[in-house]
């Protein structure tokens, strides 16, 4: 392709910013492609900037802008994501997270260590799918005890590599919502389940449909089947003094603080927005 020719690294991205503008794509992903892929910070692409990329590398950019430009995902391409500071391979097993999801764990966390301190606890991320709230829950509260449960094997392969890769001890449990850990009760409970409702599918991005699992994204009754299974069941698992952090779709509000309500009728229960205002947490404590 003629306006790929090889040059330096700096040249390259240059160029990669370039065909990805013709393309009516997003330009900064030519500089995270490579960086990503390379394994390189800001500081290591500076220092090979006037050095000639090797022809490999080279034809391995080339593929993963040709791929981006088809619609893949870039975390899919460079098998990577950064989520809460920590870089987590991510892959078609798995959903790509996301910045909600950083909002909910960043909530989660100022109230425990605003409630207990150091104080050691024993947490639950329902639905770990690449282990990103685990992960994040332990490695920011190494003295807790965290559990993770999901579905999917594959998926779990995946959440216990990434722990493996920031030595993180986190139990990984295969089995569907709380089923694995249906005689165990816990003093938080963290989850981010499937949630979009199946007559939203004409409204989401064609890359989200093609290339993540369905399975992670989808759930029955409008998207609300996963909350009303788990209010059966939460008030079982949760200790008298926990809580609760869900993830939720924007126009699921309303319906899930009533429902919750009458789950937990002796804990407060309140509908947390995002940073874009809208609602997408649900918090019990």
């Amino acid at each position: 392709m003629e306006i790929l020719r090889k040059r330096t690294y700096q040249q390259t991205v240059q160029q990669g910013a370039r065909y990805l503008e013709l393309n009516n794509k997003h330009t900064y992903v030519a500089e995270r492609l490579l960086l990503d892929r390379l394994d390189w910070n800001k500081t290591d692409f500076i220092k090979h900037l006037n050095q000639e990329m090797p022809e490999d590398i080279f034809l391995q950019y080339l593929d993963d802008l040709n791929q981006f430009i088809e619609g893949k995902p870039v975390q899919y391409i460079v098998g990577k994501e950064w989520f809460y500071g920590l870089p987590l391979k991510v892959n078609s097993d798995t959903l790509i997270p996301r910045s909600e999801t950083e909002e909910l764990v960043q909530i989660a966390l100022t109230h425990l260590n605003k409630k207990v301190g150091t104080q050691p606890l024993k947490t639950l991320d329902i639905g770990t799918g690449s282990g990103a709230i685990a992960i994040t829950m332990k490695h920011e509260r190494n003295q807790d005890s965290v559990t993770a449960t999901d579905i999917s094997e594959k998926a779990l392969r995946v959440a216990e590599e990434n722990a493996r890769n920031h030595q993180l001890d986190i139990r990984f449990l295969q089995g569907d919502l709380l089923e694995p850990v249906s005689l165990e009760t816990f003093d938080c409970i963290i989850s981010n389940p499937p949630y979009i409702s199946y007559s939203e599918t004409e409204l989401m991005d064609e890359s989200v449909l093609e290339y993540e699992p369905h399975s992670a994204l989808f759930a029955g009754n409008e998207g609300m089947s996963l909350y009303e299974r788990l209010a059966y069941s939460l008030p079982f698992s949760l200790k008298t003094d926990g809580c609760l952090f869900m993830e939720i779709g924007f126009q699921q509000g309303e319906k899930l603080l009533e429902l919750y309500k009458k789950a937990f009728p002796d804990k407060e229960v309140l509908i947390q927005q995002d940073i874009n205002g809208l609602d997408r947490m649900l918090i019990v404590k």
